[in-house]
């Protein structure tokens, strides 16, 4: 059969990442964004496609949940977790061998520590990064460079933020750990696990861990700290350009505001 995840490859990937380290840090925390991104995307491929191989097996193999468990965590008293991925509705057995698992498991596993590593070094570099330097000394350049860095940050915590509710609902729905607890854990509100209970019951149970969730917790620190960073830049840039005769409309397009809100010609002090 086809291997499903024939296309990750786990050396290029950790080239990457010692690569970080061999850069001026200010490319590291950009590019450090963009990995561990990758990384997730891949590792959840990893782990789907594990799944299947070991459905496949209790459907063509008989086997049991006690026998994946001892695959996939290393020991059978994991029969439960394992009974849990088995019988989400939402898995397809897809011919796989226990060759196949036993490979997949291993690339799954390789993935997991490279994200783990990825994320370590993320909560490095991006506190490192030199927010505001290199930038143009014309105030409008400025600011729109700093519009652009906000809007990066932005969306990759918007991104940040989806999966830890998104892991905390399946770590409640699937593995059942206490509301409270996980909200605690990945620095998210009970109300926000509670709306993302449907989205948890139609993604694979395998595809959140606490540990991953609380490593996701301590970026979301970080990347709030660089946008109150950027936004300190931001204001000087505004400001700068204010009194260089810089109309009020332009600035205002700049930092994004609405277009009523430009209309009226409205800057934030």
């Amino acid at each position: 059969m086809t291997n499903p995840i024939a296309d990750i490859s786990v050396p290029e990937l950790a080239r990457q990442i010692a690569q970080l380290e061999r850069q001026d840090v200010d490319r590291g925390a950009l590019d450090v964004c963009t990995l561990t991104m990758e990384l997730r995307h891949q590792y959840r491929r990893a782990l789907l496609a594990r799944d299947q191989a070991a459905l496949s097996l209790v459907a063509r193999e008989r086997w049991t949940a006690a026998d994946v468990a001892e695959v996939i965590c290393g020991h059978r008293s994991c029969a439960p977790r394992a009974a849990v991925i088995l019988d989400w509705t939402g898995l397809t057995p897809d011919g796989g061998t226990e060759r196949d698992l036993a490979e997949r498991q291993l690339v799954a596993t390789q993935l997991r520590e490279l994200l783990s590593l990825a994320y370590d070094k993320a909560l490095r570099l991006l506190p490192a990064a030199r927010i505001g330097t290199g930038l143009p000394d014309d105030p409008q350049e400025r600011l729109a460079q700093t519009a652009h860095w906000l809007r990066f940050v932005d969306g990759y915590r918007a991104a940040n933020q989806a999966s830890r509710i998104l892991f905390a609902a399946i770590l409640v729905h699937h593995h059942g750990w206490p509301l409270p607890d996980v909200a605690e854990l990945g620095a998210v509100t009970p109300d926000e696990i509670r709306a993302a209970l449907a989205a948890a019951e139609a993604s694979p149970p395998s595809d959140a861990d606490s540990g991953l969730l609380a490593q996701l917790a301590l970026l979301d620190r970080v990347l709030e700290t660089n946008t109150e960073r950027l936004l300190a830049v931001r204001e000087r840039a505004l400001s700068d350009s204010l009194a260089d005769g810089v109309p009020e409309r332009v600035v205002a397009a700049h930092i994004g505001l609405p277009e009523h809100e430009r209309s009226a010609a409205h800057c934030p002090a």
